[in-house]
C-alpha cells in the first residue's frame, strides 16, 4: 500500500525526510557536547550549553503543529529545517560569546530537534488510517538507519583532521536535503488530484 497509486512519490520523500533529519539531529545532537569541549569549554559548561537544544525543542511543539495545519507540511516543515541547517551553520562558522552561543543553540534545537517532531506528525496526517500506522513505522525504521549512521561520520570526520565545529557543515548539508523534499510533497498534492479528477469523472458519467 506504502508504493501503491498515489502514495509511491510521498513514501519516497518521507524516507528521504527522515533519513536525513535524523542524521542531522544525531551529527548535530550527539557531537555538540563534544565540540563544544573541544573548543575550548570544560565539560560543565559543554553540557550544560547543549542542553538548550533539548529546552529549544521542547518549545517547537508549542507551536509547529499549528503551522502545520495552517501553512502545511511542505511550507512550514521545509522553511523550519531551512531555518536549522542556518543555525547549525553559525555554530559552525562564528566564533560567538557565551550567551549568544546559548541563544543560537536553543532556536537550533527549537528547528532541528522540532522538525523531527513535526515530521512524525506530518507522517500520521499524510496516510489514511488504513495505512498510518505502517506508513509512520517504515518512515521511522528508515530514519534510525541514518540515525545510527551519524555518530560514526562524525568521528570519521574528526579524524580527517577536520576543525570540530566544521562536522556541522555535514549536518546542515542533510538539513537542506530534508527541507527540499519536504517542500516536494506538494507534489504528492498535485499528484493525489490529477489522479483524483478523472475518477470524479468517472463517477460522474
Amino acid at each position: 500500500m506504502l508504493f501503491g497509486e498515489g502514495y509511491a512519490l510521498q513514501t519516497v520523500l518521507l524516507w528521504v525526510i527522515f533519513f536525513c533529519s535524523l542524521m542531522d539531529l544525531f551529527l548535530f545532537g550527539y557531537w555538540l557536547p563534544e565540540v563544544l569541549h573541544l573548543t575550548g569549554m570544560t565539560p560543565p559548561e559543554a553540557a550544560r550549553a547543549a542542553s538548550y537544544r533539548a529546552l529549544g525543542a521542547m518549545f517547537a511543539v508549542l507551536y509547529l503543529g499549528l503551522l502545520i495545519d495552517r501553512f502545511g507540511p511542505q511550507r512550514a516543515l521545509a522553511w523550519h529545517y531551512a531555518a536549522g541547517a542556518v543555525f547549525t551553520a553559525l555554530i559552525s562558522l562564528l566564533a560567538m560569546p557565551y550567551g549568544l552561543l546559548v541563544a543560537v543553540i536553543f532556536f537550533s534545537g527549537l528547528t532541528t530537534t522540532g522538525s523531527q517532531t513535526g515530521a512524525n506528525a506530518t507522517c500520521g496526517k499524510l496516510y489514511p488510517a488504513r495505512m498510518r500506522t505502517s506508513g509512520l513505522g517504515w518512515a521511522l525504521g528508515i530514519g534510525r538507519l541514518g540515525g545510527i549512521a551519524a555518530p560514526p561520520l562524525g568521528g570519521w570526520l574528526l579524524s580527517l583532521g577536520l576543525p570540530p565545529t566544521r562536522i556541522f557543515l555535514s549536518a546542515c548539508g542533510f538539513a537542506l536535503v530534508a527541507a527540499a523534499a519536504t517542500a516536494l510533497l506538494g507534489l504528492r498534492r498535485t499528484r493525489a488530484a490529477s489522479l483524483s479528477a478523472p475518477a470524479s469523472a468517472g463517477g460522474a458519467q
